[in-house]
């Protein structure tokens, strides 16, 4: 059996708006009151047929009489909380869905040591390095400046130290994401580090999204990880499931033989040291994958400015916009009616000379 059509009409509504107390909708019936009783003085006249026509004054009666139904419309329309419902809106910008993971380990805490002072272990030792800003410092003022420089782009960010903390999730509002960055920098880190944890929590963010657009997940760490033969597995098939570029920026510590160049290490390098474990783990995936040395602010910097220029193409997405309340806009086209009733009113009222 067919719908009627007011049923119609209600399901095709409830598509655009909602309202928080239904309820007062019941005194829509109120607003047939003003066409219930007759406007103005009764004239005394012998015969009705000798009054003139007046078509003017009809048609302002009428639009008097509608105006007060409209008013009161209103009226039960905002005390029923209308508002309208979101709508979904899609995008097509330059950029990429990006989700920084971010290490608050303890060594986090200490400052970047020029690449001379690293690779002299001796002289090193024998001396205190100058040190430079911190590196959660360095990661949280150039983090900020890459978000801000990047309004297109959607981002995700997680802290992770023992374990993974999500801070925010993608949106393309960056002010959770900024707010996560400007308080990575506070306290002190824990100084265990579960690198496989939290580039599994990264690649969760990716999980049930349709593939819209260039996926990268950005990890600053100043260390590796040596990672089960169970967990490599598992961190291969979702970095390929997701189809995930991988983009390591790496903040040397003091005493640490580098990343990019493992000639004096022998062949050994690998097993030795955690840093090139990992370096090496992200090469096997075959996926997009790059990694880069941060010895101070400036490679820092450069590493960012890299991946801007890489990672721009085009990222198609839905945004979800949030309901509107209609409750003041309503309100205030009641008032503006009303003053036109009142108005009209008066003039109505005043005496004929």
């Amino acid at each position: 059996m067919d719908a009627s059509p007011g049923a119609g009409v209600l399901a095709w509504l409830a598509g655009f708006a909602r309202f928080d107390s239904p309820g007062w909708l019941w005194l829509l019936p109120l607003i047939i009151l003003p066409w219930l009783r007759s406007t103005g003085q009764p004239a005394v006249n012998a015969w009705t047929a000798l009054l003139p026509p007046d078509p003017g004054s009809r048609l302002i009666d009428l639009g008097l009489r509608a105006l007060a139904s409209i008013v009161i419309g209103l009226l039960v329309l905002a005390l029923a909380g209308l508002a309208r419902i979101g709508q979904s809106v899609e995008h097509i910008v330059t950029g990429a869905e990006i989700a920084i993971l971010l290490d608050r380990s303890r060594s986090m805490d200490e400052g970047l040591i020029a690449a001379t002072d690293q690779r002299h272990e001796v002289a090193a030792a024998s001396r205190r390095p100058a040190m430079s800003q911190r590196k959660r410092q360095v990661a949280q003022r150039l983090l900020a400046e890459f978000v801000a420089a990047r309004p297109d782009d959607r981002f995700a960010m997680l802290l992770f130290s023992t374990v993974p903390l999500l801070v925010a999730d993608f949106s393309p509002r960056q002010a959770q994401v900024k707010a996560g960055i400007e308080v990575s920098a506070t306290g002190r880190g824990l100084s265990e580090t579960d690198i496989g944890s939290a580039l599994l929590a990264g690649l969760a963010r990716f999980h049930d999204r349709p593939y819209t657009g260039p996926r990268v997940i950005l990890m600053v760490s100043d260390g590796g990880a040596t990672l089960a033969p169970a967990m490599r597995e598992r961190l291969t098939r979702e970095i390929r499931r997701e189809r995930v570029a991988i983009y390591w920026i790496y903040l040397r510590s003091r005493f640490s033989p580098g990343l990019l160049d493992d000639r004096a290490l022998g062949a050994d390098a690998e097993a030795a040291v955690p840093e090139h474990f990992l370096h090496r783990f992200f090469q096997s995936t075959g996926m997009p994958y790059r990694a880069y040395e941060a010895e101070s602010p400036d490679a820092m910097a450069r590493a960012i400015e890299d991946i801007k220029r890489i990672e721009d193409r085009p990222l198609r997405y839905v945004e979800t916009l949030p309901d509107t309340p209609l409750e003041r806009p309503l309100l205030m086209a009641a008032l503006a009616l009303i003053l036109v009733l009142t108005a009209a009113a008066t003039v109505v009222a005043a005496p004929r000379r």
